[in-house]
């Protein structure tokens, strides 16, 4: 990861240029409303699934906070499939706890795994909560440059780069150390690379997506809210189980004991992309150091 992190330069984290902002479209009202405000039947009806992976529990490390709010911390990347699978269930978990607002449109590469995977960018989003902070970074955009790979967006900062280094290894992802997206709850709770196989929303509009969201027997739905339930379970667990109507709520208790000591995610595949360039990270990636 290392070499990952080195490519797409480590500094403190700097806005989009112009071309990057000039592409940027909010997501549709009608989406965000939908995804940020599912019922707690659903979250109950669908509970844990096993095609869905555990995230990877910490002991030990000191606490991650901002403002003394235990910080969420998120880096992904616009073209990566597996940051656009766990967007959905992030969006939708965080929103039991705030709320976003600033939300985009994003799909993931069309030539890699997983290819134009509907979702949304985090380049300008905001949420607010009384419980946490966030933190996110998008590190690649969608735009394309002359030499083919995709225009840098946010860098993390040392300190950021310095925990994706030591939480994606291998000590705590040995089959698939380093994916993108990585996400630290307050240092007690991490994943890396997507917690399902992307490829369950594969040709699917982002309204589609919804749609099935209303359906706890479809497949989709399985993934991205047993998923949501994971990330509501390790919200639960850094913020002192606030607020207690959705920490305290059936399923979200006593989920924490089925966090892993180290991950081996839904499946071994790999992501990259044409020319070399890296967009889902991966020490299993070829081509990692070719980020521009």
């Amino acid at each position: 990861m290392s070499g990952l992190v080195t490519g797409w330069g480590v500094g403190p984290a700097r806005a989009a240029n112009k071309g990057d902002r000039e592409s940027w479209q909010a997501a549709s009202t009608v989406v965000v409303q939908a995804i940020t405000t599912l019922s707690q039947s659903t979250f109950e009806s669908v509970g844990i699934q096993p095609t869905v992976a555990a995230p990877v529990i910490l002991h030990g490390q000191s606490k991650l906070a901002i403002d003394g709010k235990p910080e969420i911390f998120y880096e992904g990347a616009e073209p990566c499939p597996y940051c656009a699978a766990e967007r959905w269930a992030f969006i939708i978990a965080l929103a039991r706890f705030g709320t976003w607002s600033g939300l985009g449109n994003a799909q993931s590469a069309k030539n890699d795994v997983d290819p134009s995977t509907q979702s949304f960018t985090f380049l300008r989003a905001k949420f607010s909560s009384p419980y946490v902070a966030l933190e996110t970074r998008e590190i690649l955009g969608n735009r394309t440059l002359p030499n083919g790979h995709f225009a840098s967006l946010q860098s993390p900062t040392p300190e950021e780069a310095r925990l994706d280094n030591t939480y994606t290894s291998a000590k705590y992802f040995p089959a698939n150390p380093g994916y993108l997206p990585f996400v630290d709850f307050g240092n007690r709770v991490v994943i890396s690379q997507s917690s399902y196989d992307p490829f369950i929303l594969h040709g699917l509009s982002r309204e589609q997506i919804v749609a099935d969201l209303s359906d706890t027997t479809n497949p989709v739905t399985l993934d991205i809210v047993a998923t949501a339930n994971y990330l509501t379970a390790a919200t639960c667990l850094i913020d002192g189980n606030r607020p207690s109507a959705v920490c305290q709520s059936p399923g979200i208790p006593g989920l924490a004991v089925h966090f892993v000591k180290a991950s081996y995610g839904f499946g071994p595949t790999s992501c990259t992309s044409s020319k070399g360039q890296s967009v889902c990270g991966g020490t299993n990636a070829s081509g990692q150091n070719g980020a521009p």
